[in-house]
């Protein structure tokens, strides 16, 4: 076993969005909750997706104030879908024992004696893998946003009627995880896929479900490009012990929570439950 998967074996991982972060962040008392909430001595370790690291390298004032509850708190970075489904295929062949979502744990877990690094987040961002999947987050969201908001126009979706797609969840979302093979797994070819082992690429399970709940479920609803982060960092949710968000992403993931079984473990917390 390596030294990422005795980790995930270990800990139970608390996954935060970047608003959640922010919050925590922000001057108060919410990060003494929050360590008091998930404490380390029982086995909890934060951790964020790539995409949350974007925004926050992105922003000087929460990069700031990140850097400190980074050097004190322990923490691991992980990988959302495209690269995730990926390890979820190599699961379903056989090829690997378990989907770990880690991506890397730059600091040393142990807690007791360790000398804290002021610098650790400055030195996460120099890693060649954070660096790599930056370098994919400034052109795929847009590509992906772009791509998801025309989704209905494509041929694989011509039997859905676009006036009544909000009635049409199931049919969407199945139509969506078959498109999404095709296209971004088969290089556009029609590869039939039996239907238990699609159900078992849990991140695609949510990514469909959330792009409908997100996109087409409320015609009135502002679309952003925003959400398809929010969507995609949803996606790490069937890896993680629980989730904390805002309330429109914790509703979405319990209404998927009932449609399938992809993220039943999960808990799901706001930050007024802090």
């Amino acid at each position: 076993m390596t030294g990422l998967d005795s980790i995930y074996k270990q800990y139970k991982l608390v996954y935060l969005d970047t608003n959640v972060i922010s919050n925590i962040c922000k001057k108060g008392d919410l990060i003494i909750k929050f360590i008091k909430k998930y404490p380390i001595d029982e086995k909890y370790l934060l951790c964020f997706s790539t995409y949350t690291l974007y925004e926050i390298a992105k922003n000087k004032t929460l990069y700031k104030d990140f850097k400190n509850f980074y050097s004190i708190y322990p923490c691991v970075v992980v990988i959302s879908y495209f690269p995730l489904a990926v390890k979820e295929v190599d699961f379903i062949a056989g090829d690997i024992a378990f989907v770990n979502p880690i991506l890397l744990s730059p600091q040393g877990i142990e807690i007791d004696g360790r000398v804290l690094n002021l610098n650790s987040l400055d030195l996460l961002l120099e890693q060649p893998e954070v660096k790599g999947s930056f370098a994919n987050v400034d052109h795929y969201t847009t590509d992906f946003y772009n791509e998801v908001i025309s989704v209905l126009d494509k041929p694989e979706f011509g039997h859905l009627n676009k006036d009544y797609i909000k009635n049409k969840k199931g049919d969407f979302v199945r139509t969506f995880m078959r498109y999404e093979l095709k296209y971004r797994f088969f290089n556009g070819q029609d590869v039939q896929v039996d239907k238990e082992k699609l159900k078992r690429i849990k991140s695609l399970d949510v990514l469909a479900h959330a792009i409908f709940y997100k996109f087409f479920s409320d015609g009135k609803r502002k679309i952003e490009q925003s959400d398809i982060i929010d969507i995609l960092i949803m996606t790490t949710t069937p890896y993680v012990h629980t989730f904390v968000s805002e309330n429109n992403a914790v509703d979405i993931l319990k209404k998927i929570k009932n449609q399938t079984t992809a993220i039943n473990g999960l808990n799901l917390h706001t930050l007024s439950d802090i």
